[in-house]
């Protein structure tokens, strides 16, 4: 038997599974001869060789792969292909050896909040969730210690002693939630309290004295970005220092710790009901997902988990979206400023850049650009330019860590590949802009780039809530007018479809497709994804072959779809008030004219019921139970108002539709009503005043009601529950919207 070891770790050996017999010498028969270990001990020092040996693997294989990508030996990719499935579940089994249930460290804190609480003489109560969820034993290490602090601050400051909870009208006993679960390949873990939440006005008061904000600047700021100030460096609301909570260590110890082992940290707050911190953690350190770019005549690496989306401009649109904010370049994406940060600079400039360099970093490509201008124009009046159009383009990666979040411009994206991180030398350590190494499949190095790093690299230039408060220009939301995203499939139509329904775009291989039972499939993800032909769906010229080919991948689908298209037009804000006279035909939601060409926009649900029937086979068999059910709805936009009413139509709901909340308020005065779904934001009435007149004034509490927007804001969500709203969802989400009216109607 091997002796107990702390250097060790349970690896699974059997899952054998033992059969009751009736015959008691048969099962002692069968104890002795086939019954096997279920665990055996291994040194943590063979495992970590292990993850070594496998990432070196991955490494191979991504040069393998590299190499015969221009091959058109058959056999040799083939059996690159085999090589590949094989590493990655081999992968997978090795990761699996480190991974340890969260347990191991949630169940410490029984113990510790019980002796918190007598010794601060307050009821507490732990409720665990999600223990059997396994982490790589390194990140649980690392996250034992910011663990502890989180719940160490919600007994201390958090949660009110029992005489103040009574006189709030809350139960005596203070409840701390820690919970653990996963989402979109992640772990997310969140420590949440039912206390007084963080007081807001001493944050304030603190931010003033250490000189943190101006009182304009505090003004202008919402609760959550203000209650987020306690992340700051330095940043404390204790007036002494404890043993129980805090010790002199601030909450941005926290989450600079979570930031090393590549997690994000969130914090969010309600006055007088609580606070909530919600951890996003990676399951792995060793073999991390990136995103390939180029800078110069180098590659690097951009950790997928700090990239919200890629952004391309192209000639005109460098020149005119490229703004200035005090001296530096900034974005306007989606009506928020976001600042940039040109990558060749930060990697030349061995010194912070201070705001006078940005600025002057800034006006050297402002120059630049007039420049080019300037002599296409001339070229262009004395005839010499060939094609008379004007070419140029800017390509930037948004990224995004904790409260920072800006625009990172490179030369060009090389694509997405699983790297294995190796660390940096010594000598290195200390810059700041890089977070590790790599060896990319052609053999070369390439460095792996610290979102936070680069950002500390450009502090003074990260800082421009001032000018998205005071900015005039911004236009207010208006649900009419949405971001999309126009395609092309056939040589003839221009598509579009709103680039909030699209999840992302991958471009593939037409050998890649495979054909199971007279249907398309193709590999994205491990997943198999069943394509769809617009040619086959809709009255459309067929694929244009001639060009790359690309797969649109949809948002909130239940199973995985997607569409072949060969070409992007562009990305671009336009009215979607569509037209549904001049042409139309199932699988559209209207047609429009945009840049001056008619395009016409898919219904993803529309066409994918048309591919594939049985699809929604489930809410067909429901539709004679659901057809006794009157739904109001109430939306100014038609599109959504087409969008959704297709949607409840489908599941077999009778709707009534009102264009605004008092044409909806007269319609539920006239007639009874099972549920309500409607927009907020209407002109003559919005849905928050339409909900307090059918709480208040109608005096109906029974009927449910769904607010259909696309408001996050912790404000917004607070006005739309007050109003009587009893839930809220995004208008994209079909599959969602339907489970929700589902289960309020039951």
């Amino acid at each position: 038997m091997i002796p107990d070891d702390n250097d060790s770790l349970p690896v699974n050996a059997s899952n054998a599974v033992s059969t009751k017999l009736n015959n008691k010498d048969t099962i002692h028969k069968e104890s002795k001869e086939n019954i096997e270990n279920e665990s055996i001990r291994v040194k943590v020092s063979v495992l970590n060789r292990l993850m070594a040996l496998a990432g070196e693997m991955v490494l191979v294989r991504n040069q393998q792969i590299q190499l015969i990508s221009d091959q058109s030996n058959s056999a040799m990719r083939t059996s690159i292909q085999k090589l590949d499935l094989v590493t990655s579940e081999l992968q997978n089994c090795v990761m699996q050896t480190r991974m340890q249930p969260v347990s191991i460290v949630f169940n410490k804190f029984n113990r510790i909040v019980r002796d918190l609480g007598e010794k601060l003489d307050k009821e507490i109560n732990l409720n665990i969730k999600g223990g059997e969820v396994e982490l790589d034993k390194n990140i649980l290490e690392a996250l034992t210690d910011p663990l502890t602090h989180m719940i160490r601050n919600s007994c201390d400051h958090g949660i009110e002693s029992p005489s103040i909870r009574s006189q709030k009208s809350k139960n005596r006993v203070g409840t701390i939630n820690l919970s653990a679960w996963h989402e979109s390949g992640k772990v997310l873990v969140e420590v949440k309290d039912d206390g007084n939440g963080i007081n807001l006005e001493s944050v304030k008061r603190n931010a003033l004295k250490k000189g943190l904000k101006t009182e304009v600047e505090l003004g202008a700021m919402a609760e959550k970005e203000v209650a987020n100030l306690i992340l700051l460096p330095g940043f404390s609301t204790v007036e002494e220092v404890s043993d129980i909570s805090g010790r002199g260590v601030g909450m941005d110890v926290v989450r600079s710790n979570i930031e090393k082992i590549g997690g994000t940290l969130e914090l969010d707050t309600i006055s007088g009901q609580g606070s909530s911190i919600r951890l996003q953690l990676p399951l792995t350190l060793a073999i991390i997902p990136c995103l390939v770019i180029k800078s110069g005549e180098f590659n690097f690496a951009i950790p997928q988990v700090n990239l919200e989306e890629l952004v391309t401009l192209y000639n005109e649109e460098v020149r005119e979206k490229i703004e200035l904010a005090r001296g530096c370049e900034v974005y306007r994406l989606r009506n928020q400023l976001l600042p940039m940060i040109r990558l060749n600079e930060v990697l030349d400039s061995p010194e912070p850049l201070t705001m006078e360099k940005m600025s002057k970093i800034s006006g050297k490509y402002q120059e630049i650009q007039e420049q080019e201008y300037d002599e296409f124009k001339k070229m262009q009046a004395e005839s010499k330019w060939k094609d008379g159009k004007y070419r140029q383009s800017l390509t930037f990666a948004v990224l995004k860590t904790g409260l920072i979040k800006y625009g990172l411009v490179i030369d060009e994206v090389i694509g997405t590949e699983e790297v294995v991180v190796k660390s940096m030398h010594p000598h290195l350590k200390n810059l700041d802009c890089y977070a590790g190494a790599t060896i990319m499949g052609d053999g070369r190095v390439a460095l792996i780039l610290d979102v936070v790093g680069m950002a500390k690299h450009c502090q003074s230039f990260l800082n421009i809530e001032e000018e998205q408060k005071i900015d005039l220009k911004v236009k207010s939301s208006n649900d009419s007018t949405q971001g999309v995203l126009i395609f092309r499939y056939g040589k003839s139509e221009k598509f579009a479809i709103p680039l909030s329904m699209v999840s992302r775009i991958e471009k593939i291989d037409m050998q890649d497709i495979e054909f199971v039972g007279g249907t398309e499939f193709i590999t994205i993800d491990q997943t198999s994804t069943q394509i769809l032909r617009l040619d086959k769906l809709l009255n459309v010229s067929e694929l244009d072959q001639q060009k790359d080919t690309y797969l649109l991948l949809p948002k909130n689908i239940a199973k995985p779809y997607g569409i072949l298209i060969s070409g992007i037009e562009d990305s671009v804000e336009c009215d979607l008030n569509l037209n549904t006279e001049s042409y139309m035909e199932s699988g559209l939601m209207g047609t429009t004219i945009i840049n001056e060409n008619m395009t016409l926009f898919i219904d993803i649900y529309q066409l994918i019921d048309k591919a594939d029937p049985g699809w929604s086979q489930h809410q067909s068999n429901e539709k004679s139970i659901n057809s006794k059910f009157k739904i109001l709805f109430a939306e100014d936009v038609l599109f959504f108002r087409n969008l959704v009413k297709g949607y409840l139509e489908s599941a077999g709901y009778n709707i009534v539709v009102a264009e605004n909340g008092k044409k909806a308020l007269e319609a539920f005065q006239k007639q009874e009503f099972d549920i309500i779904i409607s927009d907020i934001e209407m002109p003559v009435m919005d849905g928050n005043e339409f909900m307090r007149n059918v709480r208040n004034i109608l005096n109906n509490k029974v009927v449910p009601s769904i607010a259909l927007t696309a408001l996050t804001e912790e404000k917004d969500i607070k006005i739309i529950a007050d109003s009587g709203f009893n839930i809220y969802e995004h208008k994209m989400d079909r599959e969602r919207l339907l489970s929700r009216v589902a289960e309020l109607l039951s």
